[in-house]
């Protein structure tokens, strides 16, 4: 667990030409190997990163008839609360274990509507954003968050472009209209051991093309697979975000980059109130009916493009389907 996690500084990209090749050559090494990186000089402020830890925090602290008075009452919709043993992320890969150990509140673009589910399925993603009455400024700062990642993810996105031999504004034009979700997940102490095989959160990848986390350095924190089948702890500093590619990016690069497995290990016994853990996971998801072909430079007559092409919306629809599948077919046969 020694080795850790490439930490890219992007100070000088957007202005600075030898910077801006610099960074593109450590994402793309970044992610051809772990799939996962940190950032730094990224643009957030702290000031904005700190009130959203500290209202996620309170918001968690309400009592729990005020936090299910906001859970979605539409089957697979990721807005509003989400509560414990709602998710079990290993059931993605096929692997049978008992609920993440987490709770969540989750939110998507502002002012999408429904007539914007272009894609068959996944109307449940467009469903309107649900907000607590407590703490106050709760929908103020997430909203402020929320936004600060969107222009993060140009940003990331343009250095995805360089990194790749592409058009500067080649993946920022494909996420014109995204569908990205805001979760906010707590994680927290655990005062009885967990069941076997369960943890915060099982192992798995994500969906998505891009995931921006800001993850707290807490006893029982982000795990990354090493090639070996080892795992790495994501060890961060207070402001820096853990970037990581989602299957959707993994195959539009065509395995050029890794989509790597992930969880969240349990802190070790009588950690105590020290282990509690909040996470804020940014999952960007390009224009549902953007058709997802093999990027011409990662493919060509000596290197055939290994997936067909699909729509992203029908992708992430499928992905979500798949894991529902599971996870009802085990609970029936419980």
């Amino acid at each position: 667990m020694g080795v850790q996690l490439d930490r890219i500084s992007l100070a000088g990209f957007a202005s600075d030409d030898g910077a801006r090749r610099a960074i593109a050559h450590q994402v793309d090494a970044s992610l051809k190997t772990l799939g996962f990186f940190v950032i730094t000089d990224h643009g957030v402020p702290a000031a904005l990163i700190d009130a959203t830890v500290a209202i996620a925090n309170a918001f968690f602290d309400l009592p729990m008839d005020e936090k299910r008075a906001i859970a979605s009452d539409v089957q697979g919709s990721p807005r509003g609360y989400l509560p414990m043993g709602l998710e079990t992320l290993a059931y993605s890969l096929g692997q049978k274990t008992p609920p993440d150990i987490k709770e969540g509140f989750g939110m998507g673009p502002l002012g999408v509507a429904a007539e914007k589910a272009v894609i068959e399925g996944i109307g449940a993603t467009y469903t309107p954003n649900r907000w607590p009455a407590r703490p106050t400024a709760f929908r103020v700062t997430v909203t402020a968050y929320y936004q600060a990642m969107e222009r993060l993810t140009q940003t990331i996105m343009e250095i995805f472009a360089a990194a790749l031999a592409l058009p500067a504004r080649f993946f920022v034009d494909r996420f014109s209209a995204h569908n990205s979700t805001l979760r906010l997940m707590n994680y927290p102490a655990q005062a009885a051991a967990p069941a076997p095989g369960q943890l915060r959160a099982g192992a798995h990848t994500d969906y998505s093309a891009l995931t921006i986390l800001l993850g707290q350095d807490r006893p029982g924190g982000l795990q990354v697979r090493r090639p070996d089948d080892t795992w790495i702890d994501a060890r961060t500093a207070p402001h820096d975000f853990v970037i990581n590619i989602g299957d959707l990016m993994m195959a539009w690069s065509n395995d050029t980059w890794l989509s790597n497995l992930h969880r969240v290990a349990n802190p070790p016994a009588g950690t105590g109130d020290a282990a509690r853990r909040l996470s804020i996971a940014y999952f960007c998801n390009p224009n549902d009916d953007l058709l997802i072909e093999c990027l011409p430079t990662c493919c060509g007559p000596e290197r055939a493009a290994k997936y067909p092409a699909f729509r992203a919306g029908e992708h992430r629809f499928r992905k979500i389907e798949a894991s529902k599948a599971a996870m009802a077919a085990e609970r029936a046969g419980a």
